[in-house]
């Protein structure tokens, strides 16, 4: 999202939810994530309503995505002693 333009002098304008996604950005930023990573954390908190649902969903997806590999290890694993 682009901040706002005043047609007069052609700078831009922040609000208040502008500023804290900016300190947020930096936070992260500064704790070894990459744009491309915050990005999409920043987006995902102005659509949730709050940092702490997007962390939410955010462990929700990686748990899921962990107990996927694991299961597909586990298949591997299985069909290479059924081979040999």
């Amino acid at each position: 999202m682009r901040p706002r333009r005043d047609p007069l002098t052609g700078y831009r304008g922040y609000d208040e939810a502008d500023v804290r996604d900016a300190r947020r950005a930096h936070q992260l930023g500064r704790n070894g994530y990459l744009l491309e990573q915050i990005a999409p954390l920043i987006a995902q908190v102005r659509a949730t309503g709050g940092l702490e649902a997007a962390l939410c969903d955010g462990r929700g997806r990686l748990s899921a995505r962990g107990r996927a590999m694991l299961t597909g290890a586990a298949e591997l694993e299985s069909f290479l002693r059924e081979r040999g």
